[in-house]
């Protein structure tokens, strides 16, 4: 933000008509509102192609590089500068001309903040609508001609049905590419946005579901693919079965199979793409495992297990629950499988279930990783 005020003052003291700079500054805005349309996108950086603002941005990087960039959204990583480079010179016209060739006294790493800087200016850039474009075109690229589109703009989930009778429940704003028929060794599809995986079982055929930098793979399971809104990292969540994440090598160069995680039910894998890291945890809401009530599985009267105690071992207790939602407990201290409790904890939630128990026993829990922590009061 402080780059777009300083850009503003300079426009403001410039020799340059009012209307040039009353648009310059409109246009500004919307980039770092997040609320520029298309068009002015396109304007926008035909206005920094015309090199009219040369001389201003240059002062700008000059005073930022001297003065250190006060902007926490400034400084990003060379490789997130490097994409937002390629894609200015594939997908603006003439807007590679943005660095001019006069300008050759500048190390290659001061260009690099220049363009993180003409660019960076909106706050949140890493989640504006013009996130990763870069990533977005080299995604796009990867996916067959040839292949059916759907993409749900309606306000509520749509049910897409595939030819192997997989089921994909697509979030409002999200697309899913799939071929009519899988006759390749594999089952592929790529998905835009968010969408839950209903997937028929066949171990001759693994299904495969690319998004972005990630391919999930799977043999006939249940899970959720998304993008958190507040993070911006890719969450694969999984329902039933299992699941292998990985990097997508028809994206990432060097991609590492290594880095990958599998998954087991009430699991999840986040992907942290600056680190190239996926980081598993357990997902916010375990359900239990044969617990057919998920809106998306089909609707059985399977009654749900009873979790009344009377003066029973939190051992016992704890091994009921890891079978139940398929999650390893652990105690800091084995003395506390002897602890005795009572009570009714049929709640769905295994969490709430956790806190009276807990509660009643004098300990307390943690996530830690893929696996829950019991611990005595006494040791925190």
């Amino acid at each position: 933000m402080g780059c777009y005020y300083y850009i503003a003052e300079l426009l403001i003291s410039a020799c340059l008509p009012m209307s040039n700079i009353e648009r310059f500054n409109y246009l500004l805005r919307g980039y770092v509102s997040g609320t520029i349309s298309i068009e002015e996108h396109e304007e926008l950086f035909g206005l920094l192609s015309t090199h009219e603002y040369d001389h201003l941005l240059d002062q700008a990087v000059q005073n930022d590089l001297k003065n250190g960039i006060t902007s926490q959204n400034a400084d990003l990583p060379p490789h997130i500068a490097q994409e937002i480079i390629r894609n200015i010179i594939s997908a603006e016209k003439n807007t590679a001309e943005m660095l001019p060739a006069k300008k050759e006294l500048f190390s290659i790493w001061q260009w690099m903040a220049a363009a993180s800087i003409i660019l960076i200016v909106v706050t949140a850039y890493i989640f504006s609508p013009w996130n990763n474009t870069a990533s977005k075109h080299a995604f796009a690229s990867i996916i067959p001609a040839n292949i059916i589109t759907y993409k749900n703009n309606s306000d509520s989930e749509q049910m897409v049905a595939l030819s192997d009778s997989s089921q994909i429940f697509l979030k409002p704003k999200s697309a899913i590419h799939y071929p009519a028929k899988f006759i390749t060794k594999n089952r592929e599809v790529y998905l835009e946005g968010e969408a839950f995986f209903k997937v028929a079982k066949n171990p001759q055929k693994p299904f495969l579901v690319f998004y972005n930098k990630i391919v999930t793979k799977v043999l006939g399971t249940s899970f959720t693919i998304n993008t958190n809104a507040q993070t911006g990292n890719v969450e694969v969540s999984v329902k039933t079965g299992r699941v292998q994440v990985y990097e997508n090598d028809k994206i990432i160069q060097f991609a590492s199979s290594d880095k990958g995680v599998i998954l087991a039910p009430n699991q999840k894998a986040i992907y942290k793409e600056e680190q190239r890291l996926f980081q598993t945890t357990l997902v916010e809401i375990p359900q239990l495992i044969g617990d057919r009530r998920h809106p998306h599985e089909d609707s059985l009267n399977v009654p749900v297990q009873n979790f009344n105690y009377e003066q029973e071992k939190l051992g016992n207790v704890l091994h009921e629950l890891e079978e139940a939602y398929g999650i390893e407990i652990v105690v800091e201290s084995t003395d506390l499988y002897n602890s005795v409790f009572s009570g009714d904890v049929s709640d769905p939630d295994l969490f709430t279930k956790l806190k009276i128990i807990c509660l009643a026993t004098n300990s307390s829990f943690e996530i830690n990783g893929t696996k829950i922590l019991i611990r005595g009061k006494e040791h925190n």
